[in-house]
């Protein structure tokens, strides 16, 4: 009993020791990895302050683009008092998490910082680093500071008037407090798990010097506890013995199979598959047996619920300490959703390819149709001013419209291609300035006919959109307007606020359109009854006016009570600064 007992002994110690050296080595480990992950939370706070910082001037340069203090107020632009106005700094933290302030000289004067009572820290004073950075240096700061008593991680920007003095600050910053909270609890958690870990190692050391029987039950549940793991992966996990019977697998595997673990137990492949693929099967396992390395393949399986599945199998030799394979593991990746996703990339990239094609040939067509009408439009109204024939005076007037024509074609295919390209980026837009801009490009066809056009769109009305295509939308509507116009008669333009959008209406008191015409008329080349033969008009103008209104996101339709009562074009637009613009 005494020899045992030092035999036991013997191999406890040394047990015991390499126990306390591994947990001693991990806990070790994980300091510093913990300091690593300290050190990236750091510097992940910085690169956030950053980001905020871009986003706050962002917003501010959305309001004007200059400051200046009068009568003791900073403003922005030519009247945007920023003086208590916390609007800005609070979008700030909504966006990014990060606090924000902004300071008139050293003093806070729109801010969520918050006091210890709760309130906002208004009119309290910039101090420490940041101020020498900002108002004696006249830079940008970036680090820790200390805000009301709390260590921030901040990013200071000077605010400078139209002279380049500085006469303020903007701040974002988050509390370390908070930004490290997560830190702190992995930091408890490892730190409770080294602690665990390190006693397990110890009675674990214990326990096999002591008693085997105790050993392998730890080890049976260290086993369990390897399982439960696996069994949390979603993807499917197996392994194989050398012949090629399943002997270990994942809950996920189980669902692909549709067995349980003890159905898959023992069984092989020929048990499992139809003989064709489980032979396809056996050769790929056979092939990772004799071989050494990792066997990468894709394909296409069925789940047991009937799902047919694109998956990339992995699989690895499991061999001894003598290079013989006693097995091997694999691993089934589900790449279902993204091989939809690169396809979809695919037909999107398609898709853009083509459109640029299309622009490049209408460009191209554009350019070539121009060059030979271009001397026509030089030479047929001399030779019209030299003929005295009738006849010969009516034909040149056939050659002169077609002329027209095809250069009008040109014209609205480009337009209609270019603006079905890609879609604008849509920024606020004054509605009022894009009409009067279309009104002064059909000025002359407007007067020819005597239509009188009332612009009826508050001035201050701002709506998401392109300024160009908004232009070249009321400008189609303009053309229709003063075409299908009584002659001497009047077009009105208005614009009404409906909850978020506005509701923009072009009206006029021609001829009017009947239910069938409503339905085609702004469908590519149709042309209402009485313009089918017009050789001044191609038929887009409208086409190209639902390609705009579809590229802002808005509605397109028209209303006429019939012939010779009038028609109303209406389109809808997003309101710019409203709930939900999307330009947050």
């Amino acid at each position: 009993m005494k020899l045992l007992k030092t035999a036991q002994d013997r191999i406890s110690i040394p047990l015991l020791v390499s126990a306390i050296i591994v947990a001693v080595v991990m806990m070790v480990g994980n300091h510093l990895m913990l300091d690593q992950i300290r050190e990236e939370a750091v510097r992940q706070a910085n690169r956030q302050q950053e980001s905020s910082m871009m986003a706050f001037w962002e917003q501010m340069n959305r309001r004007g683009g200059h400051f200046h203090i009068d009568n003791g107020k900073m403003i922005l632009g030519d009247y945007y008092v920023l003086n208590g106005d916390n609007e800005i700094p609070d979008k700030i933290f909504c966006i990014t998490g990060s606090r924000a302030t902004i300071f008139m000289g050293d003093t806070r004067i729109a801010t969520n910082v918050l006091k210890e009572d709760g309130t906002r820290a208004i009119g309290t004073k910039l101090t420490g680093p940041a101020y020498d950075a900002v108002f004696r240096e006249g830079i940008r700061y970036r680090g820790e500071a200390n805000i009301l008593g709390a260590p921030y991680f901040t990013a200071y920007d000077p605010i400078r008037d139209q002279n380049g003095k500085v006469i303020g600050a903007l701040f974002v910053g988050v509390k370390q407090s908070e930004y490290l909270a997560r830190y702190d609890r992995i930091n408890v958690k490892i730190g409770v798990i080294n602690g665990t870990l390190a006693t397990i190692f110890v009675v674990c050391a214990i326990i096999l010097g002591l008693n085997r029987k105790r050993a392998e039950t730890e080890i049976k549940r260290q086993l369990n506890f390897q399982q439960q793991i696996m069994d949390t992966i979603p993807s499917p996990i197996f392994s194989k013995d050398a012949q090629g019977r399943y002997n270990l697998c994942n809950k996920a595997f189980q669902s692909y199979v549709g067995l349980s673990s003890d159905q898959l137990m023992g069984r092989s492949v020929f048990d499992l598959w139809q003989p064709d693929l489980a032979r396809k099967y056996h050769d790929m396992d056979q092939e990772i047996i004799d071989a050494p390395g990792i066997q990468i393949y894709e394909s296409q399986v069925n789940y047991a619920d009937g799902s047919v599945r694109d998956v990339i199998f992995h699989k690895a030799a499991l061999r001894d300490d003598d290079g013989v394979a006693q097995g091997l593991v694999g691993v089934i990746l589900d790449i279902t959703e993204r091989k939809a996703v690169e396809e979809e990339s695919r037909r999107i990239e398609a898709q853009k390819h083509h459109s640029r094609m299309i622009e490049s040939l209408m460009i191209q067509l554009n350019h070539d149709l121009n060059t030979p009408l271009t001397p026509l439009f030089a030479l047929i109204p001399m030779i019209r001013a030299k003929v005295s024939d009738p006849g010969v005076e009516r034909m040149l007037e056939i050659c002169q419209q077609c002329v027209n024509q095809i250069q009008g074609l040109a014209g609205k295919a480009f337009d209609l291609v270019r603006i079905s390209s890609s879609r604008p980026r849509l920024i606020p837009v004054s509605l009022c300035a894009a009409a009067e801009s279309a009104l002064n490009e059909v000025a002359q066809p407007l007067a020819q006919r005597g239509v009188i056009c009332c612009n009826a769109i508050p001035a201050d009305l701002q709506v998401l959109g392109s300024a160009e295509q908004l232009t070249l939308l009321f400008k189609n509507l303009l053309s229709n307007a003063a075409r299908y116009a009584a002659q001497n008669g009047k077009v009105i333009i208005g614009a009404e606020l409906k909850d978020t959008e506005v509701e923009v209406s072009v009206q006029d008191d021609g001829i009017g359109l009947d239910q069938e015409q409503l339905s085609h008329v702004f469908d590519e080349f149709y042309k209402a009854d009485a313009a089918r033969h017009d050789l001044n008009t191609q038929g887009l103008g409208l086409a190209i006016c639902r390609r705009i209104v579809a590229n802002h996101e808005g509605k397109l339709w028209a209303t006429s009570a019939g012939a010779n009562s009038g028609t109303t074009m209406f389109f809808t637009l997003k309101q710019a600064g409203a709930p939900g613009d999307g330009r947050d």
